[in-house]
């Protein structure tokens, strides 16, 4: 499978592809239970993170759209001040004001937990449902599992489907604790990955 660097035309069949991979993700429908009101808030939603993983990281996407990933190198954040601001407003426009306030403390809390060090984040990895199981999350992520490696960086990210534990295990990933909604309905699980001598 060949990855290419995503350009700006790319971004809006990423946020349905990113969309359509975490239909079932346990925190984001935390957010959104709603299966009618779901798309509108997916697409929202990933649309405002792939506009931010464009613009501050790298991008890239299967030329068929079956798999697109986000990183974020160890010298950028995500995320400022007004992101976040912008962020809670998609939620509270499609969730309600208190489920915004909870859904932005919790990602803050696992944010809090990412390591000190300069470090690489997979931000977003989405394979089209379809494509699922097949190895394209594995082969997608690979080549910047091998850069940190060279360069001796730990990678960070926050899993936010236990379903998903697994594969980051296998992937070298090591859970550092959970971020628990405050009613106690989702879990994000703050991961790291120590670079591998090849």
């Amino acid at each position: 499978m060949r990855l290419r660097h995503a350009l700006r035309r790319d971004l809006p069949a990423i946020a349905d592809l990113w969309a359509e991979a975490f239909v079932g993700d346990p925190y984001l429908r935390w957010i959104q239970p709603d299966d009618r009101r779901w798309p509108e808030f997916g697409r929202a939603w990933m649309t405002f993170i792939v506009e931010l993983t464009f613009e501050r990281g790298h991008t890239y996407v299967h030329e068929a759209v079956d798999v697109a990933v986000a990183w974020i190198p160890p010298d950028l954040s995500l995320v400022g001040p007004d992101d976040v601001v912008r962020g809670r407003g998609i939620i509270a426009e499609h969730s309600g004001e208190a489920r915004a306030d909870e859904a932005v403390a919790t990602i803050m809390a696992a944010r809090a937990r990412a390591l000190d060090v300069p470090h690489w984040t997979p931000q977003y990895l989405g394979v089209r449902p379809a494509r699922q199981g097949a190895g394209l999350g594995s082969a997608a992520v690979a080549p910047m599992l091998h850069v940190c490696d060279d360069e001796g960086l730990p990678c960070v990210l926050v899993s936010t489907s236990p379903r998903n534990l697994p594969f980051h295990e296998r992937l070298g990933f090591r859970v550092d604790g959970e971020v628990v909604t405050a009613d106690g309905a989702a879990v994000m699980r703050p991961m790291h990955r120590e670079p591998t001598v090849r």
